[in-house]
């Protein structure tokens, strides 16, 4: 580990076993400025942001800068950085700047007057952690975490913690994946409701359309089966038209699988999803068990959903992306590349909502292979026995970045779920 970092993470311990942030982000990038990232930033409750350089990162500016240059660059970085997080909410934003070693005399000549400025302009105090005040805070973080014993996830109070003889060997500093969605809806009614807020919450990228896996199989059912239900469904699964030859008949049986009859699986918009799984809720027995006959499984839809891509996501900031990917085991440094590649790959913004039908006796389905966060349902009973179950699949490489969606996503709809009654309009299903 480079010796820089391991800096950072013993300023990181401190801040978290000493002062008491409950988070940390490291290498804040404040896009827009060319200047290098911000070593540390450190969060406690809503309120307290410390933000922490290392000074000799600023050996990267030129040796023959001037003194009023120099004290410029620095006056403009931590405006850049108390502006952004005054935008996050936070109230009280203090800096700090650690000499941790040999510093250029530069630095250590117009800090003050930087101080001094920014106290009178922003109300921002910079507290000056010259070396020996430096090491004496490292030792003071030390000392907790061999008091504490407790792993914060950082490679300098595991080192420390692994020397102590208080653990075997390195942890997972990955936080587990949360198991649930940060919602509830009271029944499988509300989940078309459920599904239509959280396409069209403004957090996904809903201008191309949506994909519906399930699509060919309720199709050739629709096609065969005899009753106007049926009919009505076909007609909701029917994009293009009348894309079926003219010598057949729409419910007839067709001699070629469905998945052939088109080059290019048909986009879906919100209000056509919707549609489709008020009828398949609605007529869950019917659906469920003309499914099991041809199929022999559970009847499972998955909607396909994509989050932005980081390069252009509207919502959140690069460094708070970043530290949530890093949270639960991403690769930061893969999602900063992903920060500057225009058309990366689509795998790793691609989600699905999947929506299970099934009953007493359908065998188990396999675990996915992506992430799983299940939606509760408070009663998951339908007619006949049939049990619904609805989930949200994502990659585990982008797992923080899916997560900041989600909470954002149930923070937006939740009055409208809210709002829901059970069951969701019973007058309209059409379970003889």
């Amino acid at each position: 580990m480079d010796y820089f970092v391991v800096k950072q993470h013993a300023i990181a311990t401190y801040l978290q076993l000493v002062v008491g942030c409950d988070r940390i982000l490291y290498d804040a990038e404040w896009w827009g400025t060319r200047e290098p990232p911000i070593d540390l930033v450190g969060t406690k409750g809503n309120d307290l942001a410390i933000v922490v350089d290392i000074a000799e990162k600023f050996s990267s500016y030129p040796k023959g800068m001037r003194l009023p240059t120099l004290k410029r660059k620095l006056i403009q970085r931590f405006v850049a950085a108390h502006e952004r997080l005054r935008s996050w909410g936070f109230q009280k934003i203090q800096g700090e700047v650690w000499f941790l070693g040999a510093a250029r005399e530069a630095l250590e000549l117009v800090l003050p007057s930087v101080a001094q400025i920014l106290w009178r302009e922003r109300q921002m105090p910079i507290n000056i952690v010259l070396s020996a005040e430096a090491q004496q805070r490292i030792a003071q973080a030390t000392e907790k975490v061999r008091q504490l014993g407790r792993d914060v996830g950082n490679p300098f109070a595991q080192s420390i913690l692994l020397t102590s003889g208080m653990l075997e060997s390195p942890p997972r500093i990955a936080e587990a994946l949360p198991p649930q969605f940060p919602l509830e809806l009271p029944d499988p009614y509300a989940i078309p409701t459920f599904v239509e807020a959280f396409l069209t919450s403004g957090y996904l990228v809903d201008w191309l359309g949506f994909d519906l896996e399930g699509f060919y199989e309720l199709w050739d059912l629709a096609r065969q089966q005899r009753s106007s239900a049926w009919s009505d469904l076909f007609a909701l699964l029917d994009p293009l038209g009348d894309s079926y030859p003219d010598d057949r008949s729409p419910f007839g049986t067709p001699s070629l699988p469905p998945s052939t009859m088109w080059t290019v699986t048909p986009k879906f918009s919100s209000e056509q999803v919707v549609s489709i799984l008020r009828w398949v809720i609605n007529n869950a027995a019917r659906a469920v068990q003309a499914w099991r006959e041809r199929w022999r499984q559970p009847l499972v839809l998955e909607i396909g959903f994509l989050l932005p891509y980081l390069s252009r996501n509207p919502h959140f900031p690069p460094e708070v992306i970043e530290a949530e990917i890093a949270r639960y085991g991403g690769d930061r440094d893969l999602a900063r590349l992903h920060f500057q590649l225009p058309r990366p790959d689509k795998h790793f913004y691609r989600g699905y909502l999947r929506l299970v039908l099934q009953g007493p006796y359908d065998a188990t389905l396999p675990v996915p292979r992506l992430s799983v966060a299940e939606v509760s349902l408070r009663s998951p009973f339908l007619p006949r026995g049939t049990m619904a179950s609805l989930s949200v699949l994502y990659p585990p490489e982008f797992a923080g970045y899916f997560w900041l969606t989600f909470h954002a996503i149930a923070q937006a709809i939740r009055p409208k779920v809210l709002r829901l009654k059970s069951p969701q309009n019973p007058s309209q299903r059409l379970e003889p």
